[in-house]
């Protein structure tokens, strides 16, 4: 019996420590500017969710052995933990609604993730049509050019922009006075299949993002669908995995450089979003946050999760805009709340900007 006890303790210590570490590693990724050749920044890759995974069964082992001492104190840490480490936004008690609405124009833009359209274009279609959105930022549209051609002709009240059928696209019912795509330093990775690190060169195809001019009745306001990269490795075994992981966290770190330096070349309002496959705590994030704000984290206390649907545990689409424009509102839409099926494996973010006139 008491070696019995001696495994569990000693089993029970080591989750306190994996708790630990992944705790520590992503409060460092959340707070600090770390470097981008910096290990820990794999810590802000885990949800926090799955940190309070791990630390149920250490609550309830300690309380087995019995060390209820002990016991209270990790509930202590780890209520801290949630404070330090969840998705919580005190910017929502302070940006308020303009009271004079009058001052400003309407402008409904969702960020979607359409999962290349596995269950239906003309169900993805629909439901835009909808879910009344005035710009919606499609990634992971991947396109042939019958298909490009077939959205442009049947969309109704929409202008189609892509960048080739790769991965992402912006609808947008207000004009565009301008639009391109700009190439990000990495190159094409399968979005469904699996990506040797060796050969993605060989397409010779960067990856991108796309940058519209949308004039909301006379204010122009620049748009941006934007996906960081994401993607399997080649293989299962356990060396590729890490291999593509430590690939994945150099390219992310890329494209954000050249992504944000074009982003601070640009004048006037700004909105952009898309599924940028990091969650809150993660480094990406943590440097976007110093240049723009986050739309549903000014309107919501906390955060929720948009991937996967069927099991919610991480937030990984966002909508970010400059400080020159307000938040109306902004929320996660759920579709079997809104009475349509599950069309992808992410959640759409939908958020209703006031552009001053």
């Amino acid at each position: 019996m008491k070696i019995f006890k001696v495994i569990l303790y000693v089993f029970t210590s080591f989750l306190f420590l994996v708790v630990l570490i992944f705790s520590l590693g992503s409060i460092l990724c959340k707070y600090i500017d770390l470097p981008e050749t910096s290990f820990i920044q794999i810590f802000g890759y885990l949800s926090f969710y799955w940190i309070l995974v791990i630390s149920a069964p250490v609550f309830l082992l300690l309380l087995l052995l019995p060390k209820k001492r002990k016991a209270l104190s990790f509930l202590l840490l780890m209520i801290l933990f949630t404070v330090l480490l969840n998705d919580i936004s005190l910017k929502s008690f302070t940006r308020n609604i303009p009271e004079n609405l009058l001052s400003y124009d309407s402008l409904k833009v969702a960020a979607y993730n359409v999962k290349y359209y596995g269950y239906g274009i003309e169900n993805i279609l629909k439901y835009i049509n909808e879910s009344d959105i005035d710009v919606a930022l499609l990634s992971e549209s991947q396109l042939s050019s019958e298909k490009l051609d077939w959205l442009k002709n049947n969309v109704k009240g929409y202008s189609v922009f892509s960048d080739g059928g790769h991965d992402l696209s912006i609808l947008s019912k207000y004009p565009v006075v301008n639009y391109k795509v700009v190439e990000l330093p990495t190159y094409l990775a399968s979005l469904s299949g699996s990506n040797d690190i060796d050969r993605l060169k060989e397409s010779g195809i960067h990856r991108s993002f796309i940058h519209a001019i949308v004039d909301v009745n006379g204010s122009l306001v620049n748009i941006l669908s934007l996906r960081l990269i994401a993607g399997r490795p080649k293989d299962k075994t356990i060396s590729e995995a890490i291999r593509w992981g430590k690939y994945l966290m150099s390219a992310q770190n890329e494209e954000l450089d050249s992504f944000l330096s074009y982003l601070n070349s640009l004048k006037g309002c700004v909105i952009f979003g898309g599924d940028l496959n990091c969650p809150p705590n993660s480094r990406i994030i943590h440097e976007i946050r110093k240049h723009v704000l986050d739309s549903y984290s000014e309107k919501h206390f906390m955060g929720s999760y948009t991937f996967k649907a069927s099991m919610p545990t991480a937030r990984l689409d966002f909508i970010f805009h400059s400080k020159d424009i307000r938040v109306k509102r902004s929320e996660i839409v759920r579709p079997s709340l809104t009475g349509h099926p599950h069309l992808s494996d992410h959640f759409m973010i939908k958020t209703e900007f006031l552009i001053g006139k």
